[in-house]
């Protein structure tokens, strides 16, 4: 019963913690780095792995110090070395005998000097321990104690971060492992390599650290006359200078590699934030605008961005606007569609339900020929359908071409007066050139359909001018005027609605869809022009275009 009750507490515990009262977690992650956020980042930290690697590279430095130590160590030696010879030449009156005496180390401690920290010790020729300055004064052989001085808490953290940087130095760089300096109590030369080397005629040299990790340079020269080996000379010193100089470069090192990060993270986070935030914001308007059902909700501009994401969010509205109007524009064309299929559809349907029940084969004829006449205009009509939800993506992917439009119209007049015997059609050229980037097929397309239009409501034997030159606004401007009554007054605007029809008196209804104007005005707002109506002693349409560029 007790191990029940204990599940069911943690069960309803977990629960409680993972989910609120609506059932949605309680703590969420509002905050999340993505993974541009994350590529800005890592690039950022670039120069700084670069500098942490150049930090690590003062072991090269380290190395520098270090031999330029031993020379003048092995200067030093060899000094010694040359004053102990002569020392013992002159005790053994000019005789070349293998040996060191007593008396010669007497020359020793004034040479090496009271208070430095080169330590000097002398080997006899087989190898035990004759001097040593850090015994100086003591006759029993013993080295002298010191006391080890105390250190502080700083001195302790400042030691164990250089031995951290030197250890990681050390794994970059070429010194990888040095053996370990240990002093026995009674010292001979098999102790040193080096000493045995220097016995041997050879100066050598050795590298070693102690116990607390610090540096110990060692050089042993020989102490010959001539040829004759009497004995070696071991002169060491601590690496405490040079330590002191790379922990000097280290904590400058270090610093500078502090400041760098905290620039680096904050500037890695502006620019993250910066670029990211606003990317985000515009992602979600976007899909809040995708899920949304209302075409007159528009995205919501950035504030106060003039650089390139700005432009971004601006061609993002722009483009979104674009759509939703596009979007209107569809659904308006569709309805007015079904509302002009639904006449020519309707007077169909009431002359076929007719004709059954009548037997008049003159009535009978009559309603034959409203069909046919209402299947023409739906045959007319569809097929102005057709072209104008085609326009869109026909001028898309059709190649533009820059023409002379003096060149086009002229050709156009020549050709279309054949066919116009009731009207004169006559170009104005002028004599500019005028040339734009079109397709001159879209453009006879216009023509032909302001062409129609008055041809439809000019009186015949009435002149139909075609004018072109260039506008005061730049634009190339193309004019077809007639002499006809003109537009009526509030119509201007009007007559380029789809399936907008005004037509003559003397025309029988239902012989234009009215759809010409409107794809005419389309096709100039495709190449960013556009198409206007005036009154001018008759009707005039001016079709804009802009100039190709040279």
């Amino acid at each position: 019963m007790v191990p029940t009750v204990k599940a069911k507490l943690k069960s309803l515990v977990r629960r409680l913690l993972a989910r609120g009262s609506i059932g949605r977690p309680l703590v969420r992650l509002r905050f999340r780095m993505s993974r541009l956020s994350t590529r800005i980042m890592a690039i950022m930290l670039v120069p700084l792995v670069l500098f942490i690697i150049g930090l690590f590279s003062i072991d090269q430095y380290r190395t520098t110090l270090i031999r330029s130590e031993f020379t003048a160590l092995e200067r030093q030696g060899f000094t010694l070395a040359r004053s102990l010879a002569l020392a013992q030449s002159e005790i053994d009156g000019g005789l070349a005998r293998r040996r060191l005496s007593p008396e010669t180390m007497n020359h020793l401690l004034p040479l090496v000097g009271y208070g430095t920290e080169l330590r000097a010790r002398v080997f006899r020729h087989d190898g035990w321990l004759l001097a040593d300055t850090a015994q100086a004064g003591d006759g029993s052989g013993r080295a002298r104690l010191r006391r080890r001085e105390a250190r502080g808490p700083l001195q302790r953290s400042s030691d164990y971060f250089q031995a951290i940087m030197r250890r990681a130095a050390g794994m970059i760089g070429s010194n990888l492992a040095l053996p370990v300096y240990r002093e026995r109590a009674r010292q001979q030369a098999n102790d040193y390599d080096e000493v045995l080397m220097a016995l041997a005629g050879e100066p050598a040299r050795q590298l070693r650290h102690d116990p607390r990790g610090r540096l110990v340079l060692s050089v042993a020269v020989p102490i010959q006359d001539l040829r004759l080996v009497r004995g070696a000379l071991l002169v060491s010193i601590g690496g405490g200078k040079i330590e002191k100089e790379i922990a000097d470069v280290n904590v400058v090192f270090i610093q500078l590699f502090s400041i760098v990060l905290l620039i680096t993270i904050a500037l890695s986070v502006y620019l993250a934030r910066s670029i990211t935030t606003p990317i985000t914001y515009l992602a979600n308007e976007a899909d809040n605008l995708r899920r949304s059902r209302d075409l007159s909700v528009r995205m919501q501009r950035l504030p106060r961005r003039r650089d390139e994401i700005g432009k971004l969010s601006e061609s993002l509205i722009d483009m979104t606007d674009e759509l939703q109007k596009r979007m209107v524009a569809t659904a308006g064309f569709a309805a007015d569609v079904a509302h002009e299929l639904k006449n020519p559809l309707s007077s169909l349907r009431s002359a076929a339900e007719t004709i059954s029940r009548i037997s008049d084969p003159e009535q009978q004829q009559k309603l034959m020929n409203v069909i046919l006449r209402d299947v023409g205009r739906l045959d007319r009509l569809i097929t102005d359908i057709s072209r104008a939800s085609r326009l869109d993506n026909e001028m898309a992917t059709e190649s533009a071409s820059v023409i002379d439009l003096r060149d086009l119209v002229t050709n156009f007049v020549e050709a279309r007066q054949t066919t116009t015997a009731t009207h004169r059609l006559e170009a104005t050229i002028s004599d500019v050139p005028v040339t734009v980037s079109v397709h001159d097929g879209r453009i006879v397309q216009i023509l032909d359909n302001l062409l129609g239009n008055a041809v439809s409501f000019a009186p015949a034997d009435t002149q139909i001018i075609f004018s072109i030159d260039l506008g005061e606004d730049g634009m190339a401007r193309l004019q077809v005027r007639d002499q006809g009554p003109g537009i009526p007054p509030g119509r201007l605007q009007e007559i380029f609605t789809r399936f907008y029809s005004e037509r003559p008196e003397s025309e029988a209804f239902g012989e234009h869809s009215g759809l010409g104007l409107s794809i005419a005005q389309q096709i100039a707002h495709g190449y960013g022009g556009d198409l206007i109506a005036s009154n001018e002693e008759g009707a005039c349409f001016t079709l804009s275009l802009p100039v190709a560029k040279a």
